[in-house]
């Protein structure tokens, strides 16, 4: 069953977002395998190690954000868009353009918490606490930026012309 919101480019968006997990899981069992046996876990804001353990915690990451964008697939592809929780009241004949943005909010989102994954796996590996940090500053200002695009657009598209 074809749903015309969710257009190939929500589809490539979402296989990269998946490929870039997969990615993250590969290079977290791989640290697993050649790390030392203790390293660094934990860093404070200012990029010091404050924790220590197993190189297994590096699969962490992967494997809760693999769960978090299964769960956005799920809404994305199975759920009736009528059950989203869209940001506006949509006027009739207006729903595909809204649908069509919620698609793109959730695919952009999805491919934002790969990239993320990917590179904070792969800095986690290399222990460099103050390279968490910025990456996790730019993820979260990049998170923001797609939610309120995706909201101004709901709100733009849901009205007729």
């Amino acid at each position: 069953m074809a749903k015309p919101y969710i257009t190939k480019k929500h589809c490539v968006i979402e296989i990269l977002s998946y490929v870039c997990l997969v990615a993250s899981i590969i290079i977290a069992i791989v640290g697993m395998v050649i790390l030392p046996d203790e390293i660094a876990t934990h860093f404070d804001g200012a990029g010091n190690i404050d924790g220590y353990g197993s190189p297994g915690t590096l699969l962490l990451l992967p494997l809760i954000m693999f769960f978090s964008n299964g769960s956005m697939s799920l809404i994305l592809h199975l759920m009736s868009p009528e059950a989203w929780n869209t940001p506006c009241k949509i006027e009739p004949g207006r729903e595909i353009f809204v649908y069509r943005d919620v698609s793109s909010m959730i695919t952009w989102m999805e491919l934002e918490f790969g990239i993320f994954t990917l590179a904070m796996t792969i800095t986690s590996w290399q222990q460099n606490g103050k390279l968490l940090m910025i990456e996790t500053i730019v993820f979260m200002i990049l998170l923001t930026i797609v939610v309120v695009y995706g909201i101004v657009a709901c709100i733009i598209h849901s009205r007729k012309r």
